[in-house]
């Protein structure tokens, strides 16, 4: 990856492009570029955020900023539990979902490096608009075992 694409690059939280605002779910998108595309979320406890799916052509990673994320990884669906401070990193063809838990709101960037058509899917849904993307089902025998994440915890 090429460091001087990104001197310079400030990515202000909470200053994005508002794609979701409803009652207890906020997304809005912070950098949106060819080569990544980080958006932040906030969600109340107890959400389902992402079911089961894999990417075929881009890594899809998320870093805690406050509460937990509950995610299952791999063909195993292991269970993993991340809290601020914590990353979890599907790369191609690592099968993962995840939600909310715990009894407080979480918030956390996610980042999809390439884009893989993230932004536009966003946009898409925000817009009522129907974009392909690089996402797929998990496929028959459940794709690469969990251990081909990278998970980081706080502090680790």
């Amino acid at each position: 990856m090429n460091a001087a694409l990104y001197t310079g690059l400030t990515v202000p939280i909470g200053n994005g492009e508002l794609i979701l605002r409803q009652a207890g779910r906020e997304i809005e998108i912070l950098v949106a570029r060819e080569e990544i595309t980080i958006t932040h979320a906030r969600y109340a406890p107890g959400q389902q955020v992402a079911g089961p799916h894999v990417h075929h052509e881009h890594t899809d990673a998320f870093y805690v900023l406050e509460g937990e994320l509950a995610f299952q990884v791999g063909r195993e669906e292991e269970a993993i539990r991340v809290g601020a401070g914590g990353l979890v990193a599907a790369p191609p063809g690592v099968a993962h979902s995840f939600g909310t838990v715990g009894d407080r709101p979480a918030r956390w960037l996610t980042i999809h490096a390439p884009d893989g058509g993230f932004a536009a899917f966003m946009r898409g849904t925000r817009d009522g608009d129907r974009v392909e993307w690089d996402i797929a089902p998990v496929p028959a025998g459940g794709g690469l075992p969990a251990s081909e994440a990278t998970v980081s915890h706080a502090g680790s």
